[in-house]
């Protein structure tokens, strides 16, 4: 696959924004994107109280289906256009190779999901972590996903994982900040002064999770024709989302 490299493409996110609705119906042979319910419990009260919604039901539809109608616009792939959200005690979810989850900093999994995110992730499932930050949020992440892998600790990627040059080719891993920080002339939260991206693999050496952390993609999806938000970084953040998705799909 031919390599592209980090230029202005305007084809990106001009006039592929809608106003989504949110179903459920999907044809089953084209590239679904699932979103993961997952529980929060006691500990998610706060972000409820403040925010009216669950933390995973951030950016919900919008941002995943801004990105795969610029998915299917610049790679040709057949993608499905509405995006699926679902727990992870559905067995439905068995069908579905790649999924999306963000705000884990607020996640509180029962023995029952972590159960199923790693005999899915096991079985060939890949799991993309989005928009948490500062050392609080990682250290609810660490916590919680080590109920499913207690046995296999995050890797930092070295910029020149394959991940990171499968499509388009990025010399280091990008900042893509939130709507919220930029609003406040920040490119941060909290403490999250640097953008990371870590890796849980399987016992083949084969990426199960991608977990990026310190950045919000899902805000450079959902906000790509907000004339507050920055193109540079809506651009950047579908580059990424597309390497994320070509690899994914190729390994």
């Amino acid at each position: 696959m031919r390599l592209r490299s980090l230029v202005f493409l305007p084809f990106i996110v001009s006039g592929m924004f809608e106003t989504a609705t949110p179903q459920q119906v999907v044809q089953n042979d084209m590239f679904t994107f699932v979103r993961i319910k997952y529980s929060s419990g006691s500990y998610g009260y706060a972000f409820r109280m403040r925010f009216n919604s669950d933390s995973w039901e951030v950016d919900y539809p919008t941002a995943e289906e801004n990105f795969l109608r610029g998915l299917r616009r610049i790679t040709q792939l057949p993608v499905n256009d509405q995006a699926l959200a679902m727990p992870l005690t559905d067995p439905e979810i068995f069908q579905y190779p790649f999924a999306y989850m963000l705000e884990v900093g607020y996640l509180r999994l029962s023995q029952a999901e972590a159960d199923t995110l790693r005999e899915w992730c096991l079985r060939g499932g890949f799991l993309m972590i989005d928009d948490f930050h500062g050392s609080a949020e990682w250290e609810n992440f660490i916590n919680e996903f080590s109920k499913a892998f207690p046995d296999r600790a995050p890797k930092r990627l070295p910029d020149n994982h394959p991940i990171f040059h499968c499509y388009y080719d990025f010399p280091t891993y990008p900042r893509v900040p939130g709507l919220g920080p930029l609003s406040m002339g920040r490119l941060y939260e909290r403490d999250g002064y640097n953008p990371e991206c870590w890796g849980i693999f399987d016992d083949d050496n084969r990426l199960m999770i991608l977990i990026n952390h310190n950045v919000d993609i899902g805000d450079s999806w959902e906000h790509a024709a907000d004339s507050r938000y920055p193109t540079f970084y809506s651009k950047l953040g579908y580059m990424l989302g597309i390497n994320y998705l070509v690899y994914a799909l190729t390994h």
